[in-house]
């Protein structure tokens, strides 16, 4: 009963093969013919089972007629026998492994009522009656096929089972051809790319599984060579997926997975005919020569223009080929036990080898050929395009719909169509998103005919070679006054009154149209009236089509408005050069004033400045004089204690303790005063900057901080009644040293500050400050993007209306009363800031919320002049 268990076991596992060759087979062809190929290893399997059980089984193990077939055994009940349902079960496994071969190699093209001819064919006759020449009496210990009795040996079915298929797949193919487009005209080979690799590679890994079965089952008993068997198997599937992958690494430079799957397989097949007379070495380089076996084959294969969808003849035939002639090659005579010579063996072998090719390619070739001639084993090539999926069995995919609204929108222009989504697959995911690209097309399609539908302009499309007009807007018929229907065929030579006639002059005219942008022409209109059009033409270029595409538009009235034009450019220039003279008088204002400011400013500072330290440097050594003084009388007083009645009078009419007490504090006092005027005397000279009439760096708080301490007193006395004078925030950021012309940037805060101040006032005499608010103004400056700085001005006061906030930077133009302010203070800084630094100067107000003036300049003016530094 081991035995039994052992062999039935074996048998589930040789099953396994049938779902590993479909997940192969269905991986490595396309998804249109997935569900064709996975039927075709079902059905098969069937057929073969239900033809092996009728008469194959018969034909392979029947009592033997001079060695060549069976005659008894047909239809067998094997009630009450349970060695012989055991032997049988197993060998229909192998049967059925032989027949499905062939439905990988022919793939994507054979009819399904075709593919079970031939199934039936191999099953029910080529592989019983070779098997027969092999195997007949492997049930009952014996070998009684001439060939077995020859000493023809093939322990597990490289030639009976796999050259077998292999053989009938080649002669299929040489009967139905290759696949549309593996073998274009006048181009080499096209790779058919598989649409599922990981399926096959599982495909690859169930088949190594079942192969444990169907090699180490082989010894029909549970046996000490099972467990050489089965590893001498998976030897020789690592040896081949080795040498596979290298040989394709040196050819490819880099691992094909098709190559690793395939390698390995045919590693397996080459190692089936000799795995129980092997050293496992010699196993190891069995697989490997099959593998390079293999990718020979299929080089011969790829040059003769034989289509193998999935490499099963060169895995199956050709390793197996070779797998047999390994036999003789490697076996180990001793364990053959024939008696024969190695060169005898190897001789044998070939006899076996021939004759499978003879009988199982011969018979098929000529049996297919002439059921061809009546009946097309092939589909049609609409079919084959469709897939078999759907031309053979109505089976549709998700992605089949796909295909099918693609295919009717590129037939029918019809954009409104849309794919059936099948929510949460990948396909489903596609169609959505094609879908969307479809709306997104109809939308821009229904926008672009919409334009020019109604565009005002006559657009046109036409032939690039007759140059005679394909399509035309309504506002063709409007501006050529042809009907619409008459412009389709005609001419644009009609329309653009071109009288050349040869074909390099049209030539000409249409490059320089294509290449110098719009061009005025002279257009004819159907009553044979002229008129100037103006032409954009394009040309449009979709794969081997093209065509123009020109826009046509009537500047008639245009010509006439450029007339009118030109009347009027006298007066324009006049206003022009009115414009420039404001502007210059206005610039002229702001050097004699700048100038005359500066020039009294610093001359001021000159003469306070030298008394002012004659004054600062003598008051240091006055000090120091007073305290020897004040120290001598100390000094005195402590000796001589007893002084005269007339000099005690004397020191208190003087009020001697009181000056020695006061007089320091005095020195104190004329120090700070003296420090005072010096940073007066400062602040003058830095607002004045006569000597940086050039782009410099400067620090601009300083140039505030300068301008703030003149507008001190005007900050005190500017509001009599307040207690305290106007305040004043400042947020300074840390800015770095910015390039400008200082003494204009300085006049610029000089306006600024003054008009806030002048607003303050205001605004208190109109009774805005009656509450707990107080007159106040912020200084801002801050870094922008980096590169500028922005100085903000603001103020509490009653603000700008908005009829004056548009005119703020106009010459002569003032908020204020008559007789308190020329207008050109905010006009000049609006220049100094625009124009010569290159900046932005605005102002944002709300009135009764009062005002804010903004001043942006970048921090470097000149990146390609050489900028001295401030001292």
């Amino acid at each position: 009963m081991t035995d039994i268990l052992w062999i039935i076991v074996s048998a589930g596992l040789v099953f396994l093969m049938q779902p590993g060759f479909m997940c192969l087979e269905c991986g490595l062809t396309r998804s249109k013919n997935n569900i064709n190929v996975a039927v075709k290893n079902l059905a098969d399997f069937g057929i073969s089972v239900a033809l092996f059980w009728g008469f194959g089984y018969a034909l392979m193990f029947g009592i033997s007629r001079l060695g060549l077939w069976g005659n008894s055994g047909f239809l067998l009940d094997f009630n009450g026998n349970d060695h012989n349902a055991t032997f049988f079960l197993f060998q229909m496994m192998f049967c059925s492994t032989a027949t499905t071969i062939v439905s990988g190699a022919v793939a994507e093209r054979l009819k399904f009522q075709a593919y079970l001819v031939i199934s039936a064919i191999s099953s029910g006759l080529i592989y019983p009656i070779y098997g027969h020449w092999v195997w007949n009496g492997a049930d009952q210990g014996q070998v009684l096929g001439w060939l077995g009795q020859l000493g023809f040996t093939d322990f597990a079915g490289s030639s009976v089972v796999h050259s077998v298929g292999g053989w009938i797949s080649l002669a299929t193919l040489l009967v139905v051809g290759p696949r549309l487009g593996r073998f274009p005209k006048d181009k080499s080979s096209q790779t058919i790319q598989g649409s599922n690799l990981p399926m096959s590679v599982l495909g690859a890994m169930l088949l190594w599984f079942g192969w444990l079965g169907f090699n180490g089952g082989s010894t029909f008993a549970l046996n000490a060579q099972v467990p050489v068997i089965i590893v001498n198997t998976v030897i020789g599937g690592a040896g081949g997926m080795i040498t596979a992958a290298v040989i394709g690494w040196q050819r490819r430079k880099l691992p094909k997975v098709e190559l690793l799957i395939n390698g390995s397989i045919a590693g397996l097949v080459a190692v089936t005919a000799a795995c129980n007379i092997l050293s496992t070495p010699l196993a190891f380089i069995t697989g490997s020569i099959g593998a390079a076996v293999m990718i020979f084959t299929m080089y011969l294969l790829n040059r003769w223009q034989i289509d193998d969808a999935v490499d099963a003849i060169p895995v199956h035939a050709g390793a197996g080929l070779w797998g047999t002639l390994a036999v003789g090659v490697f076996g180990n005579l001793d364990l053959i036990g024939n008696g024969l010579s190695r060169w005898q063996q190897i001789g044998i072998q070939l006899l076996g080898i021939g004759t499978g090719f003879l009988w199982a390619f011969g018979l098929t070739f000529i049996i297919l050929w002439q059921i061809n001639r009546l009946f097309p084993l092939r589909v049609s090539s609409v079919d084959e395009e469709r897939g078999l999926n759907v031309s053979e069995h109505d089976a549709k995919t998700e992605l089949y719909d796909l295909f099918e609204v693609m295919e009717y929108q590129a037939r029918t222009k019809d954009l409104t169509a849309r794919v059936p989504v099948t929510l949460f697959t990948e396909v489903g995911h596609i169609a959505t998103r094609y879908n969307q690209v479809m709306t997104a097309m109809e939308e821009a399609v229904t926008r672009t005919r919409a334009i020019i539908t109604t565009a005002t302009d006559a657009i046109i499309t036409f032939n690039t070679t007759t140059l005679e007009i394909i399509s035309a807007n309504p506002s063709a018929e409007r501006v050529f006054q042809y009907p619409n229907h008459q412009l389709p065929g005609l001419s644009i030579m009609k329309l653009i009154g071109w009288s050349t006639e040869t074909l390099s002059d049209r030539s000409t005219l249409i490059k320089r149209l294509l290449d110098n942008g719009p061009q005025e022409v002279i257009g004819h209109r159907a009553d044979g009236s002229i008129f100037p059009v103006e032409v954009t033409l394009t040309k449009a270029n979709l794969g081997p089509r093209s065509f123009f595409t020109g826009t046509f538009r009537d500047i008639t009235e245009r010509k006439q408005a450029e007339e009118a034009l030109r009347h009027k450019q006298h007066s324009e220039k006049l206003q022009r050069t009115l414009n420039e003279l404001q502007q210059a008088q206005t610039h002229l204002i702001q050097s004699e004033k700048m100038s005359s400011v500066g020039q009294m400013v610093a001359g001021v500072a000159h003469e306070i400045n030298n008394p002012v330290n004659f004054i600062s440097g003598n008051l240091v050594y006055a000090k120091n004089y007073t305290k020897d003084l004040l120290r001598l009388i100390e000094a005195y007083q402590a000796e001589f204690p007893d002084i005269s009645e007339d000099l005690e009078n004397l020191i208190e009419d003087v009020e001697l303790d009181f000056l020695k007490e006061d007089l320091p504090k005095l020195q104190d006092s004329l120090v700070l005063g003296a420090e005072r005027i010096q940073e007066i005397v400062q602040s003058l000279r830095t607002f004045s900057r006569l000597d940086e009439a050039e782009v410099k760096q400067v620090d601009l708080h300083e140039g505030i901080e300068s301008t703030l301490m003149i507008l001190h007193n005007r900050l005190k006395s500017a509001i009599p009644k307040l207690e305290y004078p106007i305040a004043v925030v400042k947020d300074y950021a840390n800015l770095p040293p910015v390039e400008c012309y200082a003494g204009q940037l300085n006049q610029v805060f000089m306006n600024l500050l003054s008009n806030a101040i002048d607003a303050l006032e205001e605004s208190w005499q109109r009774g805005k400050f009656v509450k707990d608010e107080h007159p106040t103004i912020w200084i801002y400056t801050q870094i922008i993007h980096g590169e500028w700085v922005r100085i903000r001005v603001l103020d509490n006061g009653i603000g700008i209306k908005p009829d004056s906030a548009s005119k703020l930077f106009d010459p002569f133009f003032t908020t204020k009363d008559v007789g308190k302010g020329t207008g050109l203070g905010l006009s000049i800084s609006y220049q100094v800031v625009v124009e010569r630094h290159k900046g932005k100067m605005y102002c944002n107000s709300e009135v009764g919320q009062g005002a804010e003036f903004v001043v942006e300049i970048p921090i470097v003016q000149c990146p390609t002049r050489a900028i001295a530094s401030s001292d």
